[in-house]
């Protein structure tokens, strides 16, 4: 028993002695054996990283996130329209709009029930019952006069528009036309 605890002695005080009294950098690859060394024995930044991986499953998607503030109340569609047939018939329309009259060849007189004033006024060629493929320009303005309108021979208000379509040497001539007010 004595001999074992003799050599025990010797062999832990060995090896204390050497982990003391070894230079820096006298351990090489010759001394020592391959895959005995892990991560955790070298420094951070001693040795080189490897490729990178490849990306992982997308992980599932995180609970919802609180309600906005609520925004700003809209304003109702105000565009108003319709297909006028050559004759001054209303085709098609949005709602609410007349014909007030028909004054002339290529002019009309058309009551939108509510102010065009101060919105846009578009006319463009239709082909409501219109067989004519020969189009000129359409104009649309206001009635009721004012730095905006003119002043039309009936339903001479802020409501009707006046309408004035021509052929295609200009003259005035009936044509089917769409009409929108913004």
């Amino acid at each position: 028993m004595v001999v074992a605890c003799t050599a025990l002695l010797i062999a832990l005080g060995g090896t204390s002695y050497a982990a003391l009294r070894l230079p820096a950098n006298s351990v090489t690859t010759v001394q020592v054996k391959n895959h005995s060394l892990l991560g955790v024995d070298f420094k951070r930044g001693q040795i080189p990283r490897g490729p990178v991986g490849p990306t992982g499953p997308v992980g599932p998607a995180g609970p919802a996130g609180p309600q906005g503030p609520a925004g700003p109340a809209g304003g109702g569609a105000s565009l108003k329209w319709a297909l006028v047939r050559a004759d001054g018939g209303i085709a098609a329309q949005s709602g609410g709009i007349t014909l007030a009259a028909k004054p002339g060849t290529g002019a009309y007189l058309i009551n939108f029930g509510a102010a065009v004033t101060g919105h846009p006024i578009v006319v463009s060629n239709g082909n409501a019952n219109d067989l004519s493929d020969q189009r000129g320009a359409g104009t649309a303005g206001p009635c009721g006069g004012g730095t905006e309108g003119r002043a039309c021979p009936t339903s001479d208000n802020s409501s009707t528009v006046f309408v004035q379509m021509r052929d295609n040497v200009g003259a005035p001539a009936d044509r089917s036309f769409y009409i929108v007010v913004g």
